[in-house]
């Protein structure tokens, strides 16, 4: 099994070594990102992924797209956040999972998109990050209601390695958080935080 390394995008000492624990037990990457530009059209093209587009399906009553909701109200380890799926790091660098909570509850993060890297051949960092960051960056403001440079909120992404890519996986995921590292309470859905 692969295992990716994490850069954050922003100094965040503790919160980026719990994350980088469970990333890496989970066989996910995570990779620095940087402003400006947009890939190599001859590397690949980033495009929906099929199977984790953001936001979830469900619609509230202005026909807006609102995240689904946990699979349970329970905590439970998760391997994949989903668009929508609010967790917990882990407490200690020690534990391997990620954990799924209720929206409602206190949680570090929410995903709030995935996409898939389309192409044969693996990106250069600079292609990966410049894409992931341009495309985390728009679907964030789409999906929380203001930019992230007005936000109490930051986001980072976690994406594939050499070696996953290799093996099918080119998905990009986008998770956001309090920029103070304070506990969320709520989704930030059309939150406007």
């Amino acid at each position: 099994m692969s295992q990716r390394s994490f850069t954050s995008r922003a100094a965040r000492p503790v919160l980026i070594l719990g994350v980088s624990a469970a990333i890496l037990s989970l066989g996910l990457s995570a990779c620095s990102k940087q402003k400006s530009g947009s890939p190599n059209p001859s590397q690949g093209t980033p495009a929906p992924a099929s199977s984790a587009a953001a936001p979830p399906a469900s619609a509230t009553a202005e026909g807006t797209p609102a995240p689904a909701s946990p699979t349970s109200a329970t905590a439970e380890p998760i391997t994949r956040p989903r668009a929508g799926d609010c967790y917990q790091f882990p407490a200690t660098d020690n534990s391997d999972d990620l954990t799924i909570v209720s929206c409602n509850q206190p949680h570090d993060a929410e995903t709030f998109h995935a996409f898939e890297f389309r192409g044969d051949q693996f990106p250069t960092d600079d292609e990966l990050n410049q894409a992931s960051d341009e495309i985390c960056g728009l679907m964030f403001e789409y999906y929380v209601g203001k930019p992230v440079a007005d936000s109490t909120l930051d986001y980072e992404w976690v994406g594939p390695d050499q070696e996953l890519w290799a093996q099918g996986d080119h998905i990009v995921e986008c998770y956001a958080f309090a920029k103070d590292d304070s506990k969320l309470n709520r989704s930030i859905w059309n939150s406007n935080m």
